[in-house]
């Protein structure tokens, strides 16, 4: 192509080789080939730019996308450190029978017995099978947080049955005196665990349950003081640890919620915006389907 350029005006020499462009060109009236190309040129533009006007909710997708997969990353190892923190369970999908289910399925060797039905008795007495040892259970799902004559009478039930250890789980709300979601607590020689299991994602009466083992597991080897304390201690950091990840959680969630805020006005933008273009391509597309209406005209003249 030979191009020189005056001012207001680009002459060129054009060399074709295809078939098709030549038979085009061909079959235009010679004194109006000139501008008949220059049309051509226009309306080759004007499809090239119809075809490229794309304004689609996945483009906005793909940008929100790497910080999704961040703050996903962060969930997923938190998850290793403590699982039970991050998928916190809805209320009503796990029961006392949920619950009574679940230490049957992971402390097989263990009996589990309701007693429920029973005077001054707790929901569930448990028997440690080395050494025999009876654990009682109280399980509370109350709406409001669990008031402190609760926590009496569990203590009482527990002095009655001359049980030294005990479990104490509200599975959703939060019980009085208790300042974390698990919390080793004695009252003269009985020893019993208190967990807030909505908290622990339902998992926390496993733990607790676990404690009892080993502390009912030291007694029997008769290693007393300093197992309580390293437990409590134990329990302590742990409630620590717990309520950072809760906090960072809870942080993540705030990102999440206000990224996906931002998603959404920028789709709904987005949609007002694909509105007007897809307008704008219509009548683009009835200009160039009669220019090439035009130039039907003048290949058949």
């Amino acid at each position: 192509m030979v191009l020189n350029q005056p001012q207001n005006e680009v002459k060129l020499e054009l060399v074709l080789s295809d078939p098709r462009s030549i038979r085009i060109v061909e079959a235009m009236p010679e004194e109006q080939r000139d501008s008949i190309i220059e049309k051509y040129i226009i309306l080759g533009d004007m499809v090239v730019t119809h075809a490229s006007i794309s304004t689609s909710k996945e483009s906005v997708e793909a940008f929100f996308s790497p910080l999704r997969q961040d703050i996903n990353l962060i969930r997923e190892q938190l998850k290793y450190i403590v699982p039970a923190v991050m998928t916190p369970a809805k209320r009503g999908e796990f029961t006392v029978e949920a619950l009574y289910q679940s230490y049957e399925d992971h402390f097989m060797d263990d009996s589990f017995e309701d007693v429920s039905a029973s005077s001054k008795y707790t929901d569930i007495l448990a028997t440690v099978s080395n050494s025999n040892t009876p654990v009682l259970i109280e399980v509370k799902d109350w709406t409001g947080d669990v008031p402190t004559k609760e926590v009496d009478k569990f203590w009482r039930d527990m002095e009655v049955r001359d049980t030294k250890y005990g479990i104490f789980v509200s599975l959703r709300t939060k019980i009085a005196q208790i300042s974390s979601c698990i919390n080793l607590k004695h009252n003269l020689d009985r020893t019993a665990v208190f967990v807030v299991d909505s908290e622990l994602n339902h998992s926390g009466h496993l733990f607790a349950f676990y404690i009892v083992k080993k502390l009912i597991e030291f007694e029997t080897l008769k290693i007393q003081d300093k197992p309580t304390q390293d437990l409590s201690k134990t329990i302590a950091k742990v409630n620590d640890i717990i309520t950072e990840i809760q906090t960072l959680s809870h942080s993540l969630e705030k990102i999440n919620s206000t990224a996906d805020s931002l998603k959404t006005r920028c789709i709904r933008d987005i949609d007002t915006i694909t509105a007007v273009v897809k307008e704008y391509k219509r009548k683009l597309s009835i200009q160039i389907e009669e220019a090439f209406n035009e130039f039907g005209k003048v290949s058949t003249r």
